[in-house]
């Protein structure tokens, strides 16, 4: 993941090189993970840089090198789009404000 500073202070691009999702049993919902994953990087971005985000410039360029996720349970039987995509952007969120010596 990379942070590209935009033209204008309050502008964030969230530069996703690589994405990756291990998705398992998830037959008759794949038609839903593509909508998901937009969805998590949409929340992720405003709980970068939006009201009391934890702001792009408190992260170091390591946190956004080295930053892995814990795994997610997600429950696509149960959940919605939207409570999928939450979850997957607070475990990134959760992640990237993470101790660096927690993520290892």
């Amino acid at each position: 993941m990379q942070l590209i500073a935009g033209p204008k202070p309050k502008m964030l691009d969230l530069k996703i090189e690589r994405l990756r999702l291990n998705i398992q049993n998830a037959a008759g919902h794949e038609h839903r993970v593509q909508p998901i994953a937009l969805r998590a990087v949409a929340l992720f971005a405003e709980r970068l840089d939006g009201p009391g985000g934890i702001g792009t410039s408190a992260v170091s360029q390591r946190q956004w090198d080295t930053l892995n996720a814990s795994p997610l349970d997600l429950q696509l039987d149960f959940m919605s789009d939207e409570q999928a995509a939450e979850g997957i952007a607070g475990a990134w969120a959760n992640a990237l404000t993470a101790r660096p010596e927690a993520q290892d």
